[in-house]
């Protein structure tokens, strides 16, 4: 295995960007503009079209929460008013049927979630639901008069458990479990009705994806899982339809599927199906009338479909998708025919929000390379989106750094990501560039980022690499990682760092590296592989696949990637240790910063401790920095803050490039 940096011939397209050596420091985006950007999500249009209502979210540092609002626009008038008070956890809002009601999800007194329902001609939101252990989702019935809603079950036996009598048998569950997995399932909930009606049971699970009714409202679509544990939906999850008056429930497609949605006309259902063991990539499939047996709709988009909806009177599907550096969006016709949605400089947001009104309109919400997220409207027809919010404006006119698409050639690949310049950038000089590697398994986009444009702002060129694995140039190359994890992607972060020089854009004294998630693994693989770097950082890590596969809640990602394989066997064991960083830890020359919350779920903080461990003892470089937090990245704005100031802070430290006013 070679640790020499692959030269060879790339091909390098960028955009010109013009020198802004002009910046003034202080219209710089800095760690306090942190707080400053608003978070808009899940848009939903009303029935006629003529209002948008809007998630708005913004950063506490004080009380160090995530605060929400209900905003609402008049599509014609573009004024907007708040329609939530005093409800901070505010989330998915839905229109009535007939868009006289808006129902959300919001706690009650106890604390716990409920569904509310707010009439929209005046009047207080009430709570319609009083789920022990709080809603997940739910959706209205095509009546009005009643909605279904996902909610986990309840222990069996609380007192015993109360008492500490609460022994549990370990399934299918990762190393953080402190009980057993208890399945979610469908329940009913007249408006103004007395308790809610159950709508199944049993050990398997409803996975908290969209749920839809037929327009008869015999049928609810919905994603099933065999078992309760978050792992169940990586692999196992298929779209499945209850028969709401017999009670019935059947499981549609042979593989990984997801994101159901019944026409608003017809007994039509359209579903993200991945294939018997494919869960790198969907496609949009659709059944006819009467029917379940479901067909493609669209072989030609060759794209991981993340979201769709029907478009009214059997006129196709509004479909979004990863492609090259943005999530764009189509329409596709009943006859597989795409056309593109003119998004300009824009990347789609509402992977699981956005809604198409009765007339054809939709709205959602997307970020552009030089502002975070606002709101957006699409007429009937139209090919241009218009604006509707200007929540970001102040970040917008802040002197902030380009992102460009970068391109090369990896071998047989052509490859991409996302280059963001940096602040003063002049023609002709070498900058040093730090690459931001994703994690699983989309894609990074040229639309705003706080950390690249922070790193940016201090000098930094910053590379986010679409390497192979990504979903965004088709399935065989979202497909090239499987029995190729880590050294594959690897080379194509290589090669995209040796375009870079060869442009005359970096200086290769100076380049770091780091990532998080599968992002941390490729960075540990890297720098226990390649001599090249002056820095790196690499948080939340898979640093021991063996330790992955048996702690991990998503303990399916190893044996996809490496052909079904376990380590119990003598085979599966060199398999796995031959993509464990930690076999080659005694390789690592590079200043290493490691990063994890305390309890992370998904690559067990363990993991860090081990690879920490060995690098503290093999005399490296190395500093281990833990957020005393539960999840997968820090939930709470303050930590996630902190957490990039220290990832910035190390790669000033190492690649010193000019200071920028922070």
């Amino acid at each position: 295995m070679s640790f020499i940096r692959p030269l060879g011939a790339c091909l390098v397209l960028t955009l010109a960007v013009q020198s802004t050596s002009s910046a003034r420091a202080q219209d710089i985006f800095t760690f306090r503009d942190y707080y400053r950007i608003v978070s808009v999500s899940d848009a939903r249009i009303s029935p006629d079209g003529r209002q948008v209502v809007v998630v708005v979210t913004r950063e506490d540092e004080a009380s160090d929460q995530s605060v929400s609002e209900l905003d609402l626009f008049d599509v014609a008038t573009r004024s907007t008013r708040i329609i939530t008070e005093n409800r901070p956890d505010v989330s998915s809002p839905r229109w009535s049927p007939d868009g006289d009601r808006l129902a959300f999800i919001a706690s009650d007194t106890a604390g716990s979630p409920q569904v509310w329902v707010m009439p929209m001609d005046g009047g207080d939101a009430q709570p319609v639901t009083n789920a022990p252990t709080g809603v997940e989702l739910f959706a209205w019935r095509p009546d009005g008069r009643a909605i279904a809603y996902v909610a986990q079950d309840s222990p069996s036996d609380r007192v015993r458990i109360a008492h500490h009598d609460d022994l549990f048998t370990v399934g299918n569950q990762p190393y953080l479990s402190h009980a057993a997995a208890l399945p979610s399932h469908l329940w009913l909930q007249v408006i103004g009705a007395t308790g809610a009606q159950r709508l199944t049971e049993g050990t398997w699970s409803v996975f908290p994806d969209p749920i839809s009714w037929s327009p008869d409202a015999r049928y609810i679509a919905f994603d099933r899982t065999p078992y309760a544990g978050f792992d169940a939906e990586l692999r196992d999850s298929r779209v499945a339809v209850l028969d709401v008056g017999r009670r019935t429930v059947v499981a549609l497609e042979p593989g990984w599927s997801w994101n159901p949605s019944f026409a608003p006309w017809a007994d039509r259902l359209a579903y993200a199906a991945g294939g018997f063991g494919d869960i790198v990539q969907t496609r949009l499939v659709a059944s006819a009338a009467g029917s379940f047996a479901a067909h493609d709709v669209a072989p030609a988009l060759d794209r991981n479909v993340t979201y769709l909806s029907w478009l009214p009177n059997d006129e196709g599907f509004f479909v979004a998708a990863d492609d090259r550096v943005t999530r764009a969006l189509w329409r596709i016709s009943p006859n597989g025919a795409m056309r593109r949605v003119d998004l300009g400089d824009l990347s789609f947001q509402d992977v699981q929000g956005g809604s198409v009104s009765a007339s054809g309109a939709i709205a959602f919400t997307a970020a552009a390379p030089l502002r975070p997220s606002e709101v957006y409207y699409l007429p009937p027809g139209g090919n241009q989106p218009e604006r509707l919010s200007s929540y970001n404006a102040p970040i917008a006119r802040l002197n902030l750094s380009p992102t460009r698409e970068f391109a090369w050639s990896n071998g047989a690949l052509e490859e991409d990501g996302a280059l963001t310049y940096p602040l003063g950038y002049e023609r002709g000089r070498r900058y040093p560039l730090v690459l931001v590697i994703h994690g699983c398994c989309g894609a990074s986009q040229d639309s705003f980022d706080p950390l690249a444009q922070l790193l940016a702002a201090r000098g930094f060129f910053v590379l986010q690499p679409n390497y192979r694995g990504s979903d965004n140039l088709g399935r065989a190359y979202a497909r090239a990682m499987v029995g190729d994890p880590v050294d594959g992607p690897a080379s194509d972060c290589m090669a995209a760092i040796a375009a870079l020089e060869h442009a005359g854009m970096v200086d290769p004294a100076r380049v770091g590296v780091s990532g998080w998630s599968m992002g941390g693994w490729l960075t540990s693989w890297l720098i226990t592989h390649d001599k090249g770097f002056a820095a790196a950082v690499s948080g939340a890590g898979i640093y021991n696949a063996t330790m992955q596969y048996t702690l991990s809640r998503v303990d399916g990602l190893m044996p996809y990637l490496l052909h079904g394989a376990t380590p119990w066997s003598a085979q599966g064991a060199r398999a796995y240790r031959a993509v464990s960083p930690i076999a080659f830890a005694q390789n690592v020359s590079v200043p290493t910063l490691i990063l994890s919350d305390a309890d992370d779920p998904n690559v067990p903080t363990p993991e860090s401790y081990e690879f920490y461990a060995a690098l503290r003892d093999l005399h490296k470089s190395v500093r281990f920095v833990v957020a005393p937090a539960y999840g997968h990245h820090p939930p709470d704005p303050v930590r996630n803050l902190a957490l990039y100031r220290t990832w910035v802070d190390w790669m000033v430290r190492y690649l010193s490039p000019k200071p920028a006013a922070q």
